[in-house]
């Protein structure tokens, strides 16, 4: 299971204030479904940015594209934790 949540509300801001952007909501969640071998269901929940997103999929475990999501969501997820706080 990969769970990643952020607490609300959140701003991210840079050293200048110039671009700041707020973080309502933020959740992305992958779990096996509980009745059906081979199949992923992935909860993603966005709220920032202006951007509002509320969304559960289903994925076979051989689909390409939720491979690449997730080695994406890993990669974005390692970058995040070694970044340096500004």
């Amino acid at each position: 299971m990969i769970k990643t949540e952020v607490s609300k509300p959140y701003k991210v801001t840079s050293n200048l204030e110039i671009n700041s952007m707020e973080v309502n909501e933020l959740k992305l969640e992958i779990r096996k479904h509980h009745v059906t071998p081979g199949i992923n269901v992935l909860d993603l929940v966005i709220d920032a940015d202006g951007e509002k997103i509320k969304v559960q999929t289903q994925h076979k475990d051989t689909d390409r594209a939720f491979q690449q999501f997730v080695k994406d969501a890993i990669a974005l997820g390692k970058k995040l934790s070694e970044a340096r706080i500004e």
